[in-house]
């Protein structure tokens, strides 16, 4: 078993930056190239943590975050357009999330977000967000 010092001595860093310069000993590698490990790693670290932004879904959390904070709980329903419909639909495909679709009475689309319900308007503008409301 590989210590991680003697790992990190044969040159693993190598291999991450694709780099021909860390064939050298460690002792002789320079401020730039420990920089540009440096770099790598960090690089490597925010691919990991922006799956977890969610940014496309920035204005509908803060809806949901309004009516959470004022009510103290979820909304049951949010209106939406198209684009914001396909956008959470796609968000649920791409982080293998389940789907649970269905259609109201009236024949709306409606699909599943945490506990809240959104409810596809097809005649409003595509990056309509109503504002929440419970069962009445």
């Amino acid at each position: 078993m590989l210590a991680r010092r003697d790992l990190l001595r044969a040159g693993f860093f190598a291999n991450l930056v694709g780099s021909s310069r860390f064939a050298e000993t460690p002792e002789q590698i320079s401020d730039r190239s420990a920089t540009e490990v440096v770099n790598a790693l960090k690089d490597v670290g925010s691919a990991i943590d922006q799956p977890w932004s969610f940014a496309e879904l920035r204005p509908l959390r803060q809806r949901m975050t309004e009516f959470l904070h004022a009510q103290m709980k979820f909304p049951d329903f949010i209106d939406v357009g198209s684009d914001i419909w396909i956008m959470v639909y796609d968000w649920h495909v791409k982080h293998f999330q389940p789907l649970s679709l269905a259609r109201d009475a009236s024949g709306r689309y409606l699909l599943l977000f945490m506990q809240t319900t959104l409810v596809l308007h097809a005649d409003a503008v595509p990056n309509y967000i109503g504002s929440p409301y419970d069962k009445t």
